[in-house]
C-alpha cells in the first residue's frame, strides 16, 4: 500500500479537518462577535482567506520537505526542540478542543447519562487506532465519510427551507465596524489552519495547485456562511446568538414527512465523523513531529492519545470553554500569520543563496 496521498485527498482532508471546526465551533463565536452582521463578516473574510491560501500554496511548493523534517535537518537540537514543543501544543489544542466540544455536545443531547470519560475514551481510542495506520488510511477513511457528510448537509438545508425567513438577515451594518472586523478575523483565522499542509509535504505525492487551494478555501468559507445564514434565517439573529450549538439546532427541525418527524440522529454521524478525522490527523501530525527522535513510534501514538484524554478530564465550565476557544482562534491566527511570514522570508533567502551560488 502506498503511504503517500494525492493533492485531491489532501484537499478533502483539509475540508473535513477545518470544516468541522468552522461549521460547528466557530459559528457561536461569530454570532457573539458580530451579531446580525455575522454573515457579512464571513463575506468580508473571502479575500484575505484566498490570499492566505495562495500564499500557503507558494510556500508549500518552495519547501524541500515537510516543515518538521526541514527544521530537524537545518537547525540545531535546541531550535528543533522548541519548534516541536510549540507545534505539539498547537495541534494538541486543536484536537483537545474538538474532543471536548464533542463530549459536551454528546452529553447534552443523546448520551445524557454516560460519563464524560467514557465518551472521551471511545473517541480517542478509535482516533488512536486510525492514526497508527498512517496518513493514507486517514485519507481513505475520510474519502468514505466526507461524501455522506456533504449529502446530509444538503439534506438538512433543503428540508428546512420551509422554516427560513431570510429577511431576518437584514438590515445589515447595524453593528460597529469593529464587530464585523472581529467576525472576519475569526473566519480567516479558522481557515488559516490550512497551515497544517506544511507538515504533510513528505506525505503528498503530486503538486498542490493554486486553483486547488482556492477551491478548498471557498468551500471552507461556504461551510461557515451556509449554516450561519441558515440558522439566522430560521431562528432570527437574537435567538441564534443564545444557542450553544446553532448548527445542531437546524437538525432538530428537520423531518421527512409526517412518519419520520425527527432526523436529528443523522447529525451524530456528521459531527462524530468530522471530529474523528480532525483528531486522528492531529495525532498523526504530532507523532510526525517527534518520530525521528523517538525509538518507539507505536508507543508514541499511545502517549499522545493518553495525553489528550487526560487534559480533557479537567473540569471546565461551558462559558470558560467558549472563552478559551475564542482565545484559541485569536492566538492561532496570529501565530500562523507570523510563522507564514517567517517561512516566506526563509524561502526567499534560500532562493537568493542558490542564485548566488549558481552565478558564482
Amino acid at each position: 500500500m502506498n503511504d503517500k496521498i494525492t493533492p485531491f485527498q489532501l484537499s478533502m482532508l483539509l475540508i473535513t479537518f477545518i470544516g468541522i471546526s468552522n461549521h460547528v465551533i466557530l459559528i457561536p463565536i461569530l454570532l457573539d462577535a458580530a451579531k446580525r452582521d455575522a454573515w457579512i463578516s464571513v463575506l468580508f473574510a473571502i479575500v484575505p482567506s484566498l490570499l492566505v491560501g495562495l500564499l500557503y500554496t507558494y510556500i508549500f511548493k518552495q519547501l524541500p520537505a515537510s516543515l518538521s523534517t526541514w527544521v530537524n535537518e537545518k537547525t540545531n537540537a535546541f531550535v528543533w526542540l522548541i519548534f516541536t514543543l510549540v507545534y505539539t501544543l498547537y495541534f494538541a489544542a486543536q484536537a483537545s478542543i474538538s474532543v471536548r466540544d464533542t463530549i459536551i455536545w454528546s452529553n447534552s443531547t443523546y448520551l445524557t447519562y454516560t460519563p464524560k470519560w467514557v465518551v472521551g475514551l471511545c473517541i480517542l481510542s478509535i482516533c488512536y487506532y486510525t492514526a497508527r495506520k498512517g496518513i493514507a488510511a486517514i485519507a481513505i477513511t475520510n474519502g468514505i465519510l466526507l461524501p455522506w457528510i456533504v449529502a446530509l448537509g444538503f439534506y438538512v438545508m433543503t428540508v428546512n427551507f420551509q422554516f427560513k425567513d431570510y429577511g431576518y438577515l437584514f438590515p445589515v451594518f447595524k453593528n460597529p465596524p469593529q464587530a464585523i472586523a472581529h467576525g472576519a478575523w475569526y473566519t480567516t483565522a479558522g481557515i488559516m489552519e490550512i497551515f497544517l499542509v506544511f507538515f504533510l509535504k513528505d506525505d503528498v505525492q503530486g503538486k498542490l495547485t493554486r486553483k486547488n487551494m482556492a477551491l478548498v478555501v471557498l468551500i471552507l468559507v461556504e461551510l461557515t456562511f451556509g449554516p450561519l445564514a441558515g440558522i439566522m434565517a430560521m431562528f432570527g439573529p437574537f435567538e441564534a446568538e443564545k444557542l450553544r450549538y446553532p448548527a445542531y439546532e437546524q437538525w432538530r427541525m428537520a423531518s421527512i414527512g409526517s412518519m419520520l418527524s425527527q432526523t436529528d440522529f443523522l447529525s451524530i454521524y456528521q459531527w462524530l465523523a468530522g471530529s474523528f478525522i480532525r483528531t486522528s490527523l492531529a495525532i498523526y501530525i504530532i507523532h510526525s513531529l517527534w518520530v525521528k527522535k523517538w525509538r518507539h513510534p507505536e508507543l508514541l501514538y499511545l502517549l499522545i492519545a493518553v495525553f489528550l484524554f487526560v487534559i480533557n478530564q479537567f473540569k471546565l465550565s461551558d462559558v470558560r470553554f467558549h472563552d478559551h476557544v475564542t482565545s484559541y482562534y485569536t492566538i492561532s491566527g496570529l501565530f500562523c500569520g507570523c510563522m507564514s511570514l517567517v517561512l516566506l522570508l526563509c524561502v526567499w533567502v534560500g532562493k537568493n543563496r542558490k542564485a548566488v551560488k549558481r552565478n558564482g
